[in-house]
């Protein structure tokens, strides 16, 4: 069997599609690797600031303003600026006169260390009646799912928190200790089609990879190296309907 940890719910699975080539993984632990080896290239990361404004000054961003871990004021200036904020970035370009169709719909993810392996699932699986995502994380699950619309709120609503873990002792009882759940939300940067928000303003240096919706990470190397080559005057590799380009 593809997924011998469905065999508790056999009789009642209508039927499913697999994709042989479907991946899921750990996007923190990608991000935080991916962290290290563009240190290693040279490249400086700013932890802990919060980016305020951006600054506009004769047609083209003149500098960002951000504030350090200990509330500092800095003013940032470089060659070219890429607004990569996320479910944010309206927020940030809506001064600059950018109007851009993003609205938050904020996700929900539960965490469960495995409590029995030979309960635990191993494929990703996907439940369509829930809409919610089942991913193996080494001795951990994650499921996520769920779109709740309501502006940049980020707590956690309980009955949502619930109904995710009861579906979860639904399909694969005993697999997952309960008790130990860990809870997360987060806002996914959603647009009218789906379709991400990349290439140039009205600015000349101020570039946009924003409103990827639920497949951030899905997009992200692509988008990052298709970005990448817009800045450096490049046309991208792949056929996309990117913004400002002729």
């Amino acid at each position: 069997a593809i997924e011998p940890a469905l065999r508790g719910i056999r009789s009642k699975l209508v039927g499913a599609t697999y994709t042989a080539d479907d991946e899921s993984g750990d996007a923190n632990r990608f991000a935080r690797e991916l962290v290290k080896h563009c240190e290693a290239d040279g490249v400086r990361f700013l932890m802990s600031h919060t980016v305020t404004a951006l600054r506009e000054a004769g047609g083209e961003i003149d500098h960002v303003e951000a504030t350090d871990s200990e509330g500092r004021f800095q003013r940032l200036r470089a060659d070219a600026y890429v607004l990569a904020l996320g479910s944010y970035s309206p927020l940030y370009a809506k001064p600059l006169g950018i109007r851009l169709p993003i609205y938050p719909a904020k996700g929900y993810s539960v965490t469960l260390p495995v409590k029995d392996p030979a309960l635990a699932y191993q494929v990703s699986l996907t439940d369509d009646k829930y809409k919610l995502v089942f991913s193996r994380l080494g001795d951990r699950l994650r499921i996520a799912g769920t779109a709740e619309l309501n502006a940049y709120d980020r707590d956690l609503n309980r009955v949502r928190c619930e109904a995710i873990v009861r579906r979860v002792e639904e399909l694969f009882p005993g697999a997952g200790d309960t008790e130990r759940a860990q809870f997360w939300t987060g806002l996914r940067p959603a647009t009218p089609s789906n379709v991400p928000i990349i290439g140039r303003s009205r600015l000349p240096n101020l570039y946009l990879n924003t409103g990827h919706g639920t497949l951030g990470w899905t997009h992200a190397c692509g988008s990052g190296k298709s970005i990448a080559r817009i800045v450096s005057g490049l046309r991208p590799e792949i056929d996309f309907a990117f913004v400002g380009l002729a």
